[in-house]
């Protein structure tokens, strides 16, 4: 084994060595399996979250005492279902455990119908890994990894990319970890658009961290799976502003599909430009 695999090894268990578990409960309705809008808000935000491999799901579904044995189990079972069918449609994501456990008896000293409430439930457990990464920074020189970049001092040609390395995102959002950093990269596009009309370009929106079952990452303002698009739109929405046609540019996520290589998976939270006319 070479020292490049090596020390790609040692990399990923840097990264995500640290297993965490945690639990979801979602609520229904009496006598209701379908799953609320609130309960979709909270398992999409979750599973969808860009710092986080989830490692394995199991759901367990319950209920109230009202009714019989089986038709509470029944009842329960549709709900962990239910839930189930979410994760798995939204996120593509297969769980390992999905059961119904019947109805939870009431405790004599509580509220019968808060208590009632409460036990009309979903439980979700999950085991995931969290990047921990903290600048870990692979030996590979950083030229390397962008020598199939261009910069706008470069002649371009149409299919060239440029990376704007500095114009990196907060988790989960489309705020820029460094706002004066990013405008001075903002001003180079700005800049070599002005400078050439006739070019047109495609601004490209990538996310890190997420797993295969998901095809993009949460944005945490829009509240969708779209963070990819709407950080490439942010840049779009930025040179209308400063005068440039909309019909010189496009844009598009591309969730995680093309991650950086060799590279460290923060700077995958990046907006590349691909020249698309000259």
């Amino acid at each position: 084994m070479n020292q490049i695999h090596l020390l790609f090894l040692f990399c990923c268990s840097l990264l995500y060595s640290q297993e965490e578990k945690k639990s979801i409960e979602v609520f229904f309705n009496s006598n209701e399996s379908s799953i609320s809008y609130e309960a979709e808000t909270i398992l999409t935000t979750f599973f969808s979250d860009e710092t986080i491999v989830i490692s394995s799901v199991s759901i367990e579904g319950y209920c109230d005492d009202v009714g019989s044995l089986q038709s509470n189990l029944i009842l329960s079972t549709n709900r962990a279902q239910t839930v189930a069918n979410f994760i798995k449609r939204e996120f593509n994501l297969n769980c390992n455990s999905v059961l119904g456990k019947g109805e939870l008896l009431l405790k004599s000293n509580s509220s019968v119908d808060e208590f009632r409430k409460n036990n009309r439930k979903a439980i979700i457990e999950i085991v995931f890994f969290k990047s921990s990464e903290q600048n870990v920074k692979s030996n590979i020189d950083s030229e390397n990894r962008y020598k199939n970049y261009k910069t706008f001092s470069d002649k371009l040609v149409v299919g060239d990319k440029i990376i704007i390395k500095n114009l990196l995102f907060e988790g989960g959002l489309t705020i820029f970890e460094n706002p004066d950093e990013a405008q001075i990269e903002l001003d180079k596009i700005v800049k070599y658009l002005n400078d050439n009309p006739n070019t047109t370009i495609e601004i490209q929106g990538h996310v890190c961290c997420i797993g295969s079952a998901h095809s993009d990452a949460h944005d945490r303002l829009s509240g969708k799976n779209n963070l990819s698009h709407t950080r490439a739109q942010k840049v779009f929405e930025h040179l209308i502003e400063k005068g440039i046609a909309t019909n010189r540019m496009t844009h598009i996520g591309y969730g995680r599909k093309f991650p950086i290589p060799d590279g460290i998976e923060s700077e995958n939270k990046r907006v590349e430009i691909l020249i698309t006319k000259i």
